[in-house]
């Protein structure tokens, strides 16, 4: 184990405020209350959980760092390398503390997985955390970050319409992204935040990115890109409780088309559906089609022999209202398109150009190009399920180095002078900060540190992970918390 990414404890008498009760901040909290500290966990919403118990529970991530360098090269390097270098580690602490986990097997392109009952895990770390002596205040919202001389030294929070101040020798902000603001969807993600459909909980509205960039914390690259699931279209009647009976996984199998009848993105791009869920963001209204044939109808989404078969999928959206159009052949499936907004020429010939080009093998003809799952749509009868996008987190944030220190911007008004420093990677070659990004020059705002969603570009358009690296990243930022040092680089 590198001891740079490991979380080996010591003792602490450091106060320690956790803002957000997912599985990021669980982590956070229960390893810095095992490390001595005295742990405060503020809550927004009426119950723990967060997104993670809304999830399907798998905790995987990449087997190897090249893997996830080639799939995710626009990601952070150093917090990829984090991720994959305590994996182990952080699965073994969750099981030591009585989480069970199933093995899943190999999962997406790379990568190896086990599943949790969300429930379950958040109910132990919750009960842990308390028997340590943390405590835990539920419908507390973060609202601001108090601070002196540069340092942060606790929050504001607000409970029950009053304002309160709690003081900290640090803060790990874990509230979870910012997908449930419209605002910040309009101004980061996509210009009309109406094309997004909400799989998450509707409590992660940015509060501690919003926080954090007041007191003059970075924002990371990809502040555009998320994470999500296609979801079946109203007039589907969706639920929190059933978000995933509604998700439609077979994206990267099926031809998708936009409401004018066209091929918009390279379905197979990614690890599962995320690439083609963001750009199916980017259509008009969110929407369009997820068409297969009889054939694909009889596999599992994601080619890997995991998860129910399509058939299921698009049953279990017509159950619940979707829109799903049945043609023997592709002529008649679009003229039932055609009733629905969708121009039957147009839609014809889209899928009789994929076709013709997947037939020859001339796919790099296509526009888009298609570069995996490369087959025609033959053996009818064809389905298509209209579908909205979905978001589930955001994959923008704060910047933060390994250490889970959240760094200040450079310039304007802030107070922190930036540090040019040398960073070492995993295969022992040295880079220059700026190559990897200007923000990787500032100095950590100390007593600040973030993670999970809160927390920027460690996926970046592709996806290597949301439990995992919230788990990994939140006991990192709950050491860190627990056991460094304040310093102040304020000027």
């Amino acid at each position: 184990m590198n001891q740079r990414a490991g979380v080996k404890m010591e003792r602490s008498l450091r106060r320690v405020i956790v803002c957000g009760g997912g599985l990021s901040g669980l982590a956070a909290a229960v390893t810095a209350a095992q490390a001595g500290a005295k742990v405060v966990l503020l809550e927004k919403a009426p119950s723990l959980g967060g997104t993670t118990v809304l999830s399907s529970g798998s905790v995987w991530t990449f087997t190897d760092y090249e893997a996830v360098r080639e799939h995710i090269p626009d990601g952070d390097p150093a917090l990829q390398w984090l991720v994959c270098e305590t994996f182990d580690e952080s699965r073994a602490w969750l099981e030591s503390l009585g989480v069970k986990f199933k093995d899943i097997g190999r999962l997406a392109i790379h990568g190896h997985g086990h599943s949790i009952v969300p429930d379950e895990a958040i109910a132990i770390l919750a009960s842990r955390l308390l028997s340590l002596g943390g405590e835990i205040a539920l419908q507390t919202a973060l609202h601001s970050l108090l601070t002196h001389a540069g340092i942060v030294k606790g929050v504001r929070a607000l409970h029950d319409g009053r304002m309160l101040e709690r003081q900290a020798d640090a803060v790990v902000l874990a509230t979870g992204g910012f997908q449930g603001n419209p605002e910040l969807i309009g101004r980061y993600i996509v210009s009309n935040p109406d094309n997004l459909l909400l799989r998450a909980n509707p409590w992660s509205m940015g509060d501690g990115f919003l926080a954090a960039t007041e007191i003059g914390a970075a924002s990371s690259p990809g502040l555009d890109t998320f994470y999500g699931h296609a979801l079946a279209a109203p007039p589907a009647r969706l639920t929190f409780s059933r978000l995933s009976e509604a998700t439609q996984f077979q994206g990267p199998l099926s031809v998708a088309l936009n409401m004018q009848g066209l091929r918009f993105a390279d379905e197979s791009e990614g690890i599962g559906e995320e690439v083609l869920n963001q750009q199916l963001a980017q259509q008009p209204g969110g929407r369009g089609v997820y068409i297969v044939d009889d054939e694909l109808m009889g596999q599992p989404p994601l080619a890997q022999g995991r998860g129910p078969l399509i058939r299921v999928i698009v049953d279990r959206a017509r159950s619940i209202g979707a829109v799903v159009v049945e043609g023997r052949t592709l002529r008649e499936l679009c003229k039932g398109l055609a009733e629905h907004g969708i121009p039957e020429t147009r839609a014809l010939a889209t899928l009789t150009q994929f076709n013709d080009a997947m037939e020859s093998g001339r796919t790099d003809e296509l526009a888009p190009a298609r570069k995996r799952f490369r087959r025609p749509l033959s053996k009818g009868p064809f389905y298509a399920v209209f579908v909205k996008a979905g978001i589930t987190f955001t994959m923008g944030g704060l910047a933060i180095d390994e250490q889970a220190r959240v760094l200040a911007r450079a310039g304007g008004s802030s107070p922190y002078a930036p540090v040019p420093i040398e960073r070492a990677y995993v295969d022992g070659s040295t880079a220059a900060s700026t190559s990897v990004g200007e923000h990787y020059r500032q100095t950590p705002i100390p007593g600040l540190y973030a993670a999970g969603c809160d927390v920027g570009n460690i996926s970046h358009s592709a996806y290597m992970g949301g439990l995992s690296a919230a788990l990994c990243v939140g006991r990192v930022a709950g050491r860190n918390a627990a056991l460094q040092s304040n310093y102040s680089g304020a000027k």
